[in-house]
């Protein structure tokens, strides 16, 4: 990785600070941070020496931390003096397999503080190896008698004890600590680090196997205490997402955002700096998963949880392997994917214990199993065969929907224009590739994973012939990057690929849109508009009423195409895929937009989402615009 001058000096003080044992300024001025489009090397030090044994390890270890606490969680205060244990009630599990004992720890002998935890003790024999689980509530675990029957001591640790989980609110652990800036995941992780404190005092446990796991906020905070906590022997984060194991420089479509988070009160004020700006970030999520090796790390994801960003949770425990190869525990490093919503799942508890009994007993896994998976391709399904054809957007200089928090007002439109009444498909592409990259395709234009065949040609000596695959030529063309949807409007404009509406320079910059372009991609104003915008009520009161695709969970008679079909006849944009727009989103991403629900408690379409340029993913495609044929 190449290392700016400017960067390269405030590494060098880092460096220096952190071996003075001083917490280093770090930088508040973007132009002090460059940017850095891709995750920082784990194996080289802050002075650029590289790491070639597990023996220097440590130094590097201690140089990934501060960063971290600085710019997203705070600082935690200390280990506190005591942990006393009150015992409030002891009673049988209703699985009959062992019993529930209450207990309050009192935290710390000068603190009034509190909190409470429930370990489900099963009745075999010690010691016991140990899960450890933050949750909003105590009682009634799903997952606790999995665990009783292998002989697994479970607790689960009441987090709103020391933080309860209100915006603008300090919680007792902040208040009892008032020198110390650490925002709620770093509260709740410290609290995880306490109940490892108490169990250092029971006879019952296997100290040298506790796992901590939680699930999205919870696996957060789950992960932050693993990496910082080198007493916890397996760290298990699940569908955790932004702030947790998945990138903030790597975002596939539909993920959250340092910008996007509507949490405020979990992180530090600080990491808004790189909201929209996070090439600018001196570290990643990789960071923390470096900081569990050599440990063992197991990231529980789902293919279709979006919001998790399980691209960029990939791209993290990839970029973290090499540190767990360092110390030859390669195996120590799992990721594991299944299908289905945003969840912690029967089926994740399972995966967690298979894991465990492997790297705490060395027991093989489940023939087949493997714990190191990439996400499930997600590609469109299956639509009626239909025209391509485009319809007018009118109502020029029309008002933009409501400001959002963090998100801004989208909408507003000072022109008439057509966009294509569904995403570019397979067969067109094919056309496109037939046209433009028959003798040679210097660009990557085609992918194999598309669903067009690429294919000897029998007219061009070394040549290639495309065709779609004849049951899905009608369905969206996935798998391209933004720059193969701008050369596709470029090819429709006037032929060329690489000038046209867009002028595209040697090293793949790319201009803005011409002000003659006939075609182009449109921007994010302009898909917002064609989407929800109403002309006869002239507001986005449909956008409102449907929930940003609520009623689209729907398999009744409900779902029809009045809902994903726009006021001005754009179809579709209740489809899994997601279109590419023309418009920035800081200098690193462009964003993406689409209709499709994807967790309860968000409206996807209010948000704005955006993603790495370069991703070929089969649910992005993209759709195209064009100027109105007859002002041409």
């Amino acid at each position: 990785m190449q290392i700016s001058p400017w960067l390269g000096l405030a590494l060098l003080l880092v460096s220096a600070l952190l071996s003075h044992g001083r917490e280093p300024e770090f930088p508040e001025d973007l132009a002090h941070l460059p940017p850095s489009p891709g995750l920082p090397d784990l194996l080289t030090l802050n002075d650029g020496s590289r790491i070639t044994n597990k023996a220097t390890w440590p130094r590097r270890r201690s140089e990934l931390i501060p960063p971290l606490l600085h710019y997203q969680y705070g600082h935690l205060p200390p280990r506190p003096d005591r942990i006393t244990a009150r015992v409030d009630r002891v009673r049988e599990h209703r699985s009959g397999l062992g019993t529930e004992e209450w207990i309050t720890l009192v935290i710390g002998s000068e603190r009034n503080l509190e909190m409470r935890i429930l370990a489900y003790v099963p009745k075999t024999p010690g010691p016991h190896p140990v899960i450890i689980e933050e949750k909003g509530s105590l009682g009634r675990s799903r997952s606790a008698p999995l665990f009783l029957e292998n002989n697994y001591l479970f607790i689960e640790y009441a987090r709103g004890d020391l933080a309860p989980d209100k915006r603008g609110h300090l919680g007792p652990a902040q208040k009892a600590y008032p020198g110390f800036d650490w925002a709620m995941l770093a509260v709740w992780a410290w609290g995880g680090m306490r109940v490892v404190d108490y169990l250092e005092e029971r006879p019952d446990v296997d100290h040298d196997r506790i796992a901590i796991t939680g699930h999205s906020r919870g696996g957060k905070a789950a992960l932050l205490a693993g990496a910082l906590d080198e007493r916890i022997d397996l760290v298990v984060p699940c569908q955790s997402g932004a702030g947790g194991a998945g990138s903030s420089r790597i975002l596939g479509p539909g993920a959250e955002s340092i910008g996007m988070n509507d949490k405020p009160n979990w992180y530090h004020p600080r990491i808004l700096l790189f909201a929209e700006n996070e090439a600018h970030l001196p570290f990643d999520q990789h960071f923390l998963k470096a900081l569990v090796a050599p440990r063992a790390l197991l990231c529980l994801e789902s293919s279709d949880d979006l919001f998790a960003n399980p691209v960029g949770t990939r791209a993290t425990s990839e970029a973290a392997m090499p540190v767990f190869q360092l110390h030859g525990r390669r195996h120590h490093n799992g990721l594991i994917f299944r299908r289905g919503g945003h969840s912690y799942s029967d089926e994740d508890w399972q995966t967690l214990l298979e894991f465990a009994e492997f790297v705490f007993f060395e027991r093989p896994p489940p023939a087949g199993r493997s714990f190191w998976q990439s996400p499930a391709p997600l590609f469109p399904k299956e639509r009626k065969k239909r025209e391509s054809s485009f319809v007018t957007v009118g109502a020029p200089g029309n008002p933009p929907d409501e400001h959002r928090p963090r998100v801004g007002a989208h909408g507003a439109v000072g022109h008439t224009f057509e966009i294509s009444k569904h995403q570019v498909s397979n067969a067109e592409y094919s056309e496109f590739l037939n046209a433009v990259a028959r003798r040679a395709d210097p660009h990557g234009l085609y992918n194999p994973r598309m669903r067009i065949r690429r294919l000897p040609s029998p007219s061009v000596t070394s040549g290639f012939q495309y065709a779609p695959d004849p049951e899905t030529s009608h369905l969206a063309v996935t798998c391209l990057t933004w720059f193969d949807a701008i050369r596709y409007c470029n090819w429709l404009h006037g032929g060329d690929t690489e000038r046209g509406a867009y002028e595209i320079s040697p090293s793949s910059k790319v201009g803005p849109r011409h002000r003659d372009a006939k075609y182009f991609l449109p921007s994010e104003n302009e898909w917002y508009k064609a989407a929800y915008y109403d002309p006869g009520k002239k507001n986005y009161a449909r956008f409102h009423r449907n929930v940003g695709g609520l009623l689209s969970l729907s398999t009744s008679k409900l779902r029809s195409e009045k809902w994903h079909n726009s006021p001005w006849g754009m179809a579709g944009i209740d489809h899994p895929v997601w279109d590419w727009t023309e418009s920035h989103a800081g200098t690193q991403f462009r964003c993406v937009r689409s209709n499709s629900w994807f967790q309860g408690n968000n409206r996807q379409a209010a948000g704005r989402f955006y993603s790495n340029p370069e991703l070929e993913l089969g649910n992005l495609g993209f759709r195209v615009a064009r100027t109105l044929i007859e002002s041409r």
